[in-house]
C-alpha cells in the first residue's frame, strides 16, 4: 500500500528551516529599515545646516533655536522620527563651527545623524555605527 503525503517528522523539520531562516534575516530587515528610516534625518539636518548657514551669513552669529530659522522646524513635526539639536562649536563673526544632531531612540537603541561644521569649508555628516556610518569625532 503506497501513501502519499508528507510525515509529521518531516513537516516538522521544515517549519524549523523557516524559522531559522526568519530569525538569522530579521536583524538584517530591521537594520535596513532604520538605515532607510535615518533618510529623514539627513534631508532635515541639511535644511537645517542651510537654514543656519544663511542666518550666518545674515546676522553674523547662528543660533540653537530652530524656531529662530527661516525654515520650519523639524521639532515641531508631529510625526517626526528624529528628534533634531544644535549646538554652537565657537561660532564667530569670520568662521562658522557648530554640529547639528538628530537622534532616534527606539527600544533601547539609539540612533543619529550628525553634521559637524569645523570651519567656513569644512563639514562632514556622519551616522551612528548601527546606521552603516562612522560615529562622529
Amino acid at each position: 500500500m503506497s501513501k502519499k503525503g508528507f510525515t509529521l517528522l518531516e513537516v516538522l523539520i521544515v517549519v524549523i528551516i523557516i524559522g531559522i531562516l526568519a530569525a538569522i534575516s530579521l536583524p538584517q530587515y530591521i537594520s535596513t529599515i532604520e538605515k532607510a528610516r535615518s533618510g529623514e534625518a539627513v534631508t532635515n539636518v541639511g535644511s537645517l545646516r542651510t537654514a543656519i548657514d544663511r542666518y550666518w551669513y545674515q546676522r553674523g552669529e547662528i543660533t540653537t533655536n530652530p524656531d529662530n530659522l527661516d525654515i520650519d522646524n523639524p521639532n515641531s513635526v508631529t510625526n517626526k522620527l528624529y528628534s533634531y539639536s544644535i549646538a554652537d562649536n565657537g561660532t564667530t563673526s569670520s568662521a562658522r563651527a557648530y554640529t547639528i544632531t538628530a537622534t532616534r531612540t527606539v527600544s533601547g537603541i539609539t540612533y543619529t545623524v550628525t553634521w559637524v561644521q569645523t570651519s567656513n569649508t569644512t563639514g562632514k555628516l556622519y551616522r551612528s555605527a548601527n546606521l552603516g556610518g562612522p560615529v562622529s569625532p
